[in-house]
């Protein structure tokens, strides 16, 4: 917590009209939702033979909670982040409608502030469970492929504490961190006032938060930071773990099979790397803009972190329509051409049952 009041005048305060930046994330949101819309159809309609219903299940729940995440954080809330003042705020159609229905039912003390904290941890649920559909699915992956005698392969009382334990570390301690971060509207005036005279008018802005602890701040930042490590490196573990067994089967598996189990790897991987770029560069350009001097306007580069970061699900969701050959010949058909790379082991999302 400062000690000290800061005297500076911050250039991000000085224009709090961010329409252009809900404006952006509609049209983001509308072309992802059409996007979706024809993968979902894909999925349930094409090559329905070839892949696994566990895994179809998973595959859409993973799908169907990172597009209503980014959708929630882009246009329904839509958070706009004040770095480098310590303040956030929403200007999403869902915060209107629900600060005006908290003020009918005269919920003074939490309204507005109360009201974000709600939002963001909509959006954490929503984002944990695709983290979560993620895991799952490679744990389904390595119960199909482990051997029988190998060590990899695990009793079914195994998988369920492990898939236990992996849900706790996927929603709690991020969602714990938020939440134990939440101030009162009045500690916020109290605290803004205090060590900000220069910025009260902030105070204006409905549904603004502050951190008025500076430990509470960066607790979030360093359990941030020890999941994605540790979340990453837990992957990236079982990523070897299927790949070690694909090739300790690769004198008792055919061709054709073990081709289509590398390729579902590979597939998957790609598209998960995507999948990070997009999601991993705003919070770099977040904490970045964290950093810099009060003088320094930092609005255009968090309209641009916000477009990076609700745009993630598009080209991932390009990538895995491209890399089926069966949604491929699909839509070539439609527009008169005909896939010539298409081959037998092509299916993206296959786990054999």
């Amino acid at each position: 917590m400062a000690f000290q009041p800061i005297l500076h005048e911050f250039s991000v305060l000085q224009r709090f009209d961010r329409s252009p930046q809900l404006s952006i994330m509609n049209f983001i949101n509308l072309i992802s939702i059409v996007i979706h819309a024809f993968l979902f159809y894909l999925t349930i309609n094409e090559n329905q033979r070839r892949e696994s219903k566990t895994y179809r299940v998973l595959f859409i729940i993973k799908t169907v909670t990172l597009w209503l995440s980014q959708l929630h954080w882009g246009s329904l809330h839509s958070l706009v982040f004040l770095f480098p003042f310590s303040g956030l705020y929403g200007i999403g159609y869902l915060s209107s409608v629900f600060s005006s229905f908290a003020l009918v039912v005269r919920i003074l003390e939490y309204r507005s502030v109360f009201v974000l904290f709600y939002f963001q941890n909509i959006w954490l649920n929503l984002f944990c469970t695709t983290v979560f559909m993620l895991y799952l699915i490679l744990i389904l992956r390595l119960r199909t492929l482990a051997r029988t005698e190998s060590k990899f392969s695990f009793s079914s009382s195994t998988y369920v504490v492990f898939i236990s334990i992996l849900l706790v570390y996927c929603y709690v301690p991020m969602i714990f961190c938020w939440l134990s971060a939440y101030s009162t509207a009045s500690e916020i005036h109290d605290y803004v006032s205090k060590y900000y005279p220069r910025c009260v008018k902030v105070l204006n802005v409905r549904g603004v938060f502050v951190y008025t602890d500076d430990w509470k701040f960066q607790r979030i930042i360093y359990c941030a930071r020890i999941v994605l490590a540790t979340g990453g490196a837990l992957y990236l573990i079982l990523n070897q773990i299927i790949l070690y067994e694909i090739q300790q089967q690769c004198k008792t598996l055919s061709s054709h099979i073990l081709k289509y189990h590398r390729k579902a790897m590979k597939d998957t991987l790609i598209q998960n790397v995507i999948l990070f770029l997009f999601l991993a560069l705003a919070p770099f350009i977040q904490i970045w803009n964290a950093y810099k001097t009060p003088e320094e306007d930092t609005i255009n580069l968090t309209i641009a972190a916000n477009l990076i970061f609700v745009s993630a699900p598009i080209p991932c969701t390009l990538t895995v329509i491209f890399q089926n050959s069966s949604y491929r010949e699909f839509i070539f058909s439609k527009i008169g051409f005909q896939d010539r790379e298409r081959t037998r082991i092509d299916s993206t999302h296959h786990v054999p049952n």
